[in-house]
């Protein structure tokens, strides 16, 4: 019997400064769902270059990478040496498929958009000594062949302990900045209720694991959920754009007894009704992206739905449900001079955001805003490293750029300051105070040693 080709799925390390590391790190899905379609004579594995070292070996028959625009020149060597030692390497993921030509130069094949549905195509190609340099899964019309991520393969001592779960994939709304709607299109694809209510059915038993679970929960203690792993993160762009959707995944959530979050736009403010089904499904948190406290700018960036002058009230409305938020802010528009970091500062603490991140508008390749900045000459660097929204990589009109970065280190000191934890967090009304006091302490412990 012969021996099984080995393939390794590789995540590269994203190389940063050791002030900005913390201890929170969520596992990822997309290497999974490759691993996931991989026929079983091949002898798969996952390799997170976070924690563990990569076994650069010429017994590797495969090398497959995927790599987000700051971690691609960390793939690139990766990639390079795999190939000195004659290992096939195949790449994909949001930067690759944006700038083919450049990843090209070291890789054996891109593969673009989603590569799920067609990874046995390229396996099959390579088996006959046929490998393409290029392969487009572009973005699939339907969801329903979306095989379960095989979630055994990541080591789940390296992560925080929560199960991430995909239920749609696409953003209907196409903001400037996000590369979201570029990779997975426009169209917002759902798959099928009875798929994802089996996925979840056999990843957590039906009904309470201990009757006391509840009780603690309702006194804001959530710990039975961490010890006993009952937390869902929906990584979705938009977990409630189809409310109707959205409820039937609540229906199946109740029965469970989980604790989860997701990503949702603001203006599931305003039904109640909804509200109150998501908290008592066990939704402990929103992720809202706030971006700007300017109507203008939030027209700017063609997200013009969400509106600014009822942010306070919606807030407040989510809050009322027991439901916490965390709110990601973008700084660096070009009507913005650099007081929006005190402005944004003072609206987390007013409003008692849970958890806040303001971040640097960045122009990701593909995107409309790297188009127009280029075009109009105002980027200043293509090192790829440094598009990770902590640096400036474009000439803003209202500030420098080293003031920008400097502000942003700045907010971030003072969001997560311990004056302003107590505020927010131990303060009452209560909001799962052990979930949001972990995760800003966490913060807390990386922001402390940043010298600004």
């Amino acid at each position: 019997m012969s021996e099984k080709k080995k393939i390794l799925f590789i995540a590269p390390a994203r190389r940063r400064p050791p002030d900005e590391e913390f201890v929170f790190k969520m596992g990822f899905l997309n290497l999974p769902y490759l691993a996931a379609v991989t026929p079983p004579d091949y002898d798969v594995a996952i390799i997170d270059e976070e924690y563990e070292k990569i076994p650069f070996s010429s017994e590797i028959w495969l090398a497959a990478i995927s790599a987000q625009t700051p971690v691609a020149p960390q793939a690139y060597k990766v990639a390079d040496q795999f190939r000195r030692l004659g290992v096939t390497v195949v790449m994909g993921g949001p930067h690759a498929s944006t700038q083919t030509d450049e990843a090209l130069g070291h890789v054996d094949s891109v593969i673009v958009g989603e590569g799920e549905f067609i990874w046995p195509n390229v396996l099959t190609d390579l088996e006959n000594g046929q490998l393409k340099p290029l392969y487009d899964g572009g973005v699939s019309n339907s969801l329903n062949a979306l095989a379960w991520p095989r979630r055994d393969l990541l080591k789940s001592r390296f992560y925080i302990p929560l199960t991430m779960i995909e239920t749609t994939r696409g953003c209907p709304h196409q903001c400037d900045f996000c590369g979201v709607s570029k990779f997975f299109g426009h169209k917002y694809r759902k798959r099928p209720i009875k798929d994802v209510e089996d996925e979840l059915t056999s990843l957590f038993s039906t009904g309470f694991r201990h009757r006391a679970s509840r009780i603690f929960a309702r006194l804001g203690l959530d710990l039975p959920y961490f010890l006993e792993k009952r937390l869902i993160y929906f990584i979705d762009s938009n977990f409630a754009a189809d409310i109707n959707y959205t409820r039937q995944l609540i229906n199946i959530l109740n029965g469970l007894d989980v604790l989860w979050w997701g990503h949702t736009t603001v203006d599931i403010a305003w039904d109640d009704d909804f509200l109150g089904l998501m908290a008592a499904s066990g939704c402990i948190a929103v992720n809202i992206g706030f971006e700007s406290l300017s109507q203008e700018n939030l027209r700017s960036m063609r997200k013009s739905f969400a509106g600014v002058l009822q942010y306070s009230e919606a807030i407040s409305r989510i809050h009322s449900h027991g439901i916490g938020i965390m709110g990601t802010f973008v700084a660096g528009f070009d009507g913005e001079d650099i007081s929006i970091f005190d402005r944004i500062y003072s609206f987390v603490l007013e409003n008692r955001l849970d958890w806040a991140l303001v971040f640097i508008h960045t122009p990701y390749p593909g995107t409309s805003f790297f188009e127009q900045m280029e075009r109009s000459g105002r980027l200043t660097t293509t090192d790829w490293e440094k598009y990770d929204t902590l640096n400036c990589v474009f000439a803003p009109m209202g500030m420098t750029d080293q003031e920008m970065e400097r502000a942003l280190k700045k907010t971030w000191k003072k969001i997560f300051s311990l004056r302003s934890i107590r505020h927010r967090i131990l303060k009452r009304p209560y909001i799962h105070p052990m979930f949001y006091l972990g995760m800003n302490m966490q913060f807390f412990q990386m922001v402390r040693r940043w010298k600004v």
